[in-house]
């Protein structure tokens, strides 16, 4: 809308002009709050985002220290099994095959001329099949019964059938030979475990 020059503008032209201004600035406020609305959600966002973030690595550091103190406590356990692994071994020496001096075999690793060649080293874990182990690699050459084992071990007659069970475990793990006789009474057969891989506690 246009005045004519040299005179004032009426009151319907001036009221026109500030209804035309206060829609420019309807328009102009309805934008910015548009705009930090969506600022204001995506704050809320990175807050969770971050909050979210900060719960991950806290559970990540307990975890993280848990796993080290386990590893500390295992690398302590087979320390102190190994400083010392036939103090409490009583073996019971086969008459049929005198024991050999325990050289390497002490330490888990049975001296070469006493296993077959190329076999691989058998990492063994439990504490029942180390010390197991242990007892069997004091006379590589010997044929060992359960009986035998247990006997070595200063445990009683009711340990057998546990002892038999980790020696065929190491069996099917190939570090012990399994074999089977005729017993000599005639009442079946008897089973007696050879060492047959060199292995290593793991």
């Amino acid at each position: 809308m246009s005045q004519l020059e040299g005179h004032l503008p009426s009151a319907d032209w001036v009221a026109q002009d500030l209804e035309q201004m206060l829609r420019e600035c309807d328009a102009l406020i309805e934008s910015h709050e548009e705009q930090l609305r969506r600022l204001r959600e995506s704050t809320a966002e990175l807050e969770a985002e971050l909050e979210h973030a900060r719960g991950n690595r806290d559970e990540a550091t307990r975890v993280l220290e848990t796993l080290r103190a386990a590893v500390r406590e295992g690398r302590q356990l087979r320390a102190t099994r190994s400083q010392s692994p036939s103090q409490h071994l009583g073996v019971v020496p086969d008459p049929g095959h005198p024991p050999m001096t325990p050289t390497a075999s002490e330490a888990g690793t049975p001296e070469a001329a006493q296993l077959p060649p190329g076999n691989p080293v058998v990492l063994i874990g439990g504490a029942r099949s180390v010390i197991i182990m242990q007892v069997i690699s004091t006379d590589g050459q010997r044929e060992w019964s359960a009986r035998a084992v247990t006997q070595a071990l200063g445990e009683s007659s009711d340990a057998v059938r546990r002892n038999r069970s980790v020696l065929d475990d190491l069996c099917k793990r190939g570090v012990l030979a399994k074999s089977e006789r005729y017993s000599r009474e005639g009442n079946g057969t008897s089973v007696f475990y050879r060492l047959a891989a060199p292995w290593q506690a793991a």
